[in-house]
């Protein structure tokens, strides 16, 4: 606190109005011998003594004045004696009296008035002193308040303090318990360390195996890829002959079917009981026909067809026996050539279909169907 603080302080000290704080403040203040703030102090501890005496008293009236000052003439007038003996008394010594207590008189009302300018002059400082005290007990209220203010925040304050150490706490016992982990995964690090010094010995030795591996793995892909080389090319040349061989076993298999149906075809043709019947176009702008040839002992047909023209995409050729009880009965597939020439070796139909009066040659869906639902292009009575 500064000198000029303490001075403006003085008065409330005086009157006792201030705190512990700032009266030991003073206290040390005044005891380091300042001198001015001493005798301020002293100057306002007399105003303060002097507040009960506040009330200014009026002057003496002017009667009292008048009594007093005839008095005082009556004892300077000169005095008459009387017929009555009476002791006598000196006239020098009430003439020093008169005077000293007309002096005394004149000096006890200018004490009088210095008195009165005294107390006005301390009832001034008083009221100012206790304007004084009034606004520095507002601010006392104010600060106060202030305080309490600070109290209740620091209350929070404390709390919240409380809850951090809490919590501090609560992160020490995580944080030791990481540290012990981490001593932990250390020695198991040093472990590992030692460990991988022990294996990398051993990792060399099998480095060094591992490359003279990897060489010879190497020379043996050489080996392997020549090997697959002259491999592709020996399959490449069995594939080759495998197509030939599939070739030529459909060859053989076309030629021995073939041959197949020219046996029986000659068997039918030399075979006595030969029948034969034609079979004229049926359908106009063709210039088809054909023969059906039979033998009863062979149970065989032979159907020739000529000039039949090439049948449109997913269509084919379908040979009709005409039964009398069950009607159509399929004979089988007619394909013929680029000539329209085709040919049909094929069993009789059951003989519970009754006899055969008639046969055709319509145009069906590919695959063929178990009764005739295209158009007839060939067809034979017998």
């Amino acid at each position: 606190m500064t000198h000029q603080e303490i001075q403006e302080l003085l008065p409330l000290y005086a009157l006792g109005g201030l705190d512990e704080q700032s009266n030991k403040t003073i206290v040390e203040h005044l005891a380091e011998s300042c001198e001015v703030c001493a005798t301020e102090l002293q100057e306002w501890q007399e105003v303060v003594a002097l507040l009960p005496l506040a009330f200014v008293p009026d002057g003496p009236s002017p009667e009292v004045k008048a009594r007093v000052m005839a008095r005082v003439r009556q004892d300077l007038r000169p005095q008459t004696l009387s017929a009555r003996p009476r002791r006598w008394r000196p006239s020098w010594i009430a003439l020093p009296l008169a005077a000293a207590a007309a002096i005394l008189l004149l000096i006890g009302g200018l004490r009088y008035q210095e008195v009165v300018h005294n107390l006005a002059t301390q009832a001034e400082k008083a009221t100012s002193l206790a304007a004084l005290l009034a606004q520095e007990q507002a601010k006392l209220a104010a600060r106060e308040a202030e305080v309490e203010q600070l109290r209740a925040q620091l209350r929070e304050q404390h709390a919240l303090v409380a809850e951090r150490a809490q919590i501090l706490a609560h992160l020490e016992a995580m944080l030791a318990e990481q540290r012990r982990l981490v001593t932990v995964r250390e020695q198991e690090v040093a472990q590992l360390r030692a460990e991988k010094e022990r294996s990398q010995a051993v990792a060399a030795a099998y480095e060094r195996e591992l490359a003279a591996l990897q060489a010879e793995v190497q020379r043996q892909r050489e080996t392997v890829a020549s090997t697959e080389r002259r491999a592709e090319e020996f399959r490449m040349a069995l594939e080759q002959q495998r197509a030939l061989v599939e070739a030529r076993t459909r060859e053989a298999a076309q030629l021995r079917d073939a041959l197949a149906r020219q046996r029986a075809v000659i068997e039918v043709l030399t075979t006595p009981g030969l029948q034969m019947g034609y079979l004229r176009r049926a359908k106009r702008g063709v210039e088809a026909e054909g023969h059906v040839l039979w033998n009863e002992r062979k149970k065989t047909w032979l159907f020739y067809t000529f000039r039949l023209p090439p049948p449109p995409p997913g269509k084919e050729y379908q040979v009709w026996f005409m039964t009398e009880r069950e009607g159509p009965v399929s004979a089988g597939l007619l394909v013929p050539d680029h000539t329209g020439t085709g040919s049909l070796l094929a069993a009789p139909p059951s003989k519970l279909f009754g006899r055969v009066t008639a046969t055709a040659v319509t145009l069906e869906p590919a695959g063929g169907l178990p009764k005739p639902s295209g158009e007839m292009y060939l067809r034979g009575s017998l």
